[in-house]
């Protein structure tokens, strides 16, 4: 599989890129560079040019000669920069809203908006680089928002439940069976999520070095397993259901037999609605906190507003049926509800459970990620010189980043050791990473999967 090659040469504004094995080279002017850069960028967005092992190589050559003052000299901010690849003129190709925009295509205003966005990223990671520590203050009070909503959550659904099993039993509508069993699996959720959050919390750096982060996707697909047995057993008896009253009607009406037995009075519908306005509150508050355990307490709110929405519906229609106020066939209406309730519940949490495998499988990062991190290190420090390899993948919620560099052959051990441990703080310091390590090296030409063992 090819990969993508850049070399940047920063005295000469020049790039060069090339296609290994291809032992062709081309030199590119800024002018011609973003047209290039557009088509390498899409290409790795679609995985064309990234490798087995999720390997995004970066080839930046400096070109600058080593000289012990001079790392004192250069500064680390590039807002005074005026290089192609400076903070500076990144921001002055921000496009912004302007008039003559409404008369270009959808996509293109996509591009720029993408662009946008993109030097926003960079702009970010930049002032972090810089001692700006507000992302940083911004992810801690992200996870406080979070510990208070799950415990929000563990109340609400601990009321909830009481007043649904009391619903339940007094309408005997299997729509608001299934969602109280819902109800039951939000609850078990809730407790599931809060330990993981309290074991996360009490690090035991003996037996856990690396903490127990991974608890959190761990719970979240055990959460999603539980989901889906209890949704299944609700079909199982909603299809009996249909069975009987098919039996019923089919046996015309001088049968022995009953109809299921449902009565949606006041005090079942007001607990239905209660429900639903609370799942509905929380699920506004817990969608604006972006952490795994919001996303899947977000998920469980809005699967229960949307389940308690239609057991009432369809707990008041079975209702009626029964009590003969409108065709007795419509009957149907209310196992029918439970089984969409649960195939609805079953579907969602099939698609939370993959996510939550794949950041414990050790699923890449996003291209836009490997091009924050290649932003970050390249500007690091002008004795770099050359980025070799960047490569972040998921080591449980957060990612693990491996960095590759290359320094001067006769540059003192304790410079180099500097340069390696700063890049890996600033790496560090990203709310999204975990842990980083950054590998120094002398040369380039070897492969990067040539110094660790392939599993």
């Amino acid at each position: 599989m090819s990969q993508a090659n850049i070399a940047y040469k920063r005295d000469s504004d020049a790039i060069s890129l090339g296609d290994l094995p291809s032992d062709k080279q081309y030199t590119l002017s800024p002018a011609a560079l973003s047209g290039r850069i557009r088509s390498i960028s899409n290409q790795i967005a679609h995985g064309l040019h990234r490798s087995s092992l999720n390997v995004l190589p970066v080839e930046i050559d400096n070109n600058h000669p080593y000289d012990n003052s001079y790392e004192q000299q250069v500064p680390n901010n590039e807002d005074d920069d005026d290089s192609y690849y400076s903070l500076k003129n990144f921001r002055e190709r921000r496009r912004g809203k302007r008039d003559e925009d409404s008369g270009l295509s959808r996509r293109i205003k996509r591009f720029y908006k993408d662009q946008d966005e993109l030097i926003d990223v960079y702009e970010q990671v930049h002032n972090r680089g810089n001692g700006d520590d507000s992302a940083n203050v911004a992810h801690t009070r992200t996870q406080k928002i979070s510990n208070i909503l799950t415990k929000v959550s563990l109340a609400a659904n601990i009321a909830l439940f009481i007043l649904k099993i009391a619903g339940a039993v007094i309408s005997q509508s299997l729509s608001v069976i299934s969602s109280v069993i819902d109800s039951a699996v939000d609850l078990a959720s809730s407790i599931i999520l809060f330990w993981a959050w309290y074991k996360i919390k009490r690090r035991d750096k003996y037996r856990y070095p690396q903490g127990r982060t991974r608890l959190e996707p761990i719970g979240i697909i055990i959460l999603a397993v539980i989901m889906c047995a209890a949704s299944v057993l609700v079909i199982y008896e909603s299809i009996n259901t249909i069975v009987d009253d098919a039996n019923f009607f089919k046996a015309g009406p001088n049968t022995t037999k009953t109809l299921q037995a449902i009565d949606m009075s006041a005090f079942p519908i007001a607990a239905i609605v209660i429900t639903a306005v609370v799942k509905g509150i929380l699920f506004a508050l817990c969608v604006r906190v972006n952490t795994p355990t919001m996303s899947a307490l977000a998920a469980d709110h809005i699967n229960d507003t949307v389940s308690n929405i239609i057991a009432l519906v369809c707990g008041i229609v079975g209702s009626y049926a029964y009590k003969n106020k409108i065709n007795q066939k419509a009957i149907f209406i209310d196992p029918i509800g439970a089984i969409c309730i649960s195939v609805y519940i079953i579907i969602t949490w099939i698609k939370q459970m993959g996510d939550q495998t794949k950041r414990l499988s050790g699923y890449t990062a996003d291209p836009k990620f490997l091009s924050q991190l290649t932003w970050l290190t390249y500007h690091h420090s002008p004795l770099i010189e050359k980025i070799d390899t960047v490569r972040a993948f998921y080591f449980g919620t957060s990612y693990l980043v491996e960095v590759d560099i290359v320094l001067p052959e006769d540059m003192l051990l304790k410079q180099a050791h500097d340069i390696g441990e700063g890049l890996q703080k600033k790496i560090e310091d990203l709310p999204e990473v975990e842990r980083a390590f950054v590998h120094l090296d002398y040369e380039h030409s070897h492969h990067p999967s040539d110094e660790h063992k392939v599993v």
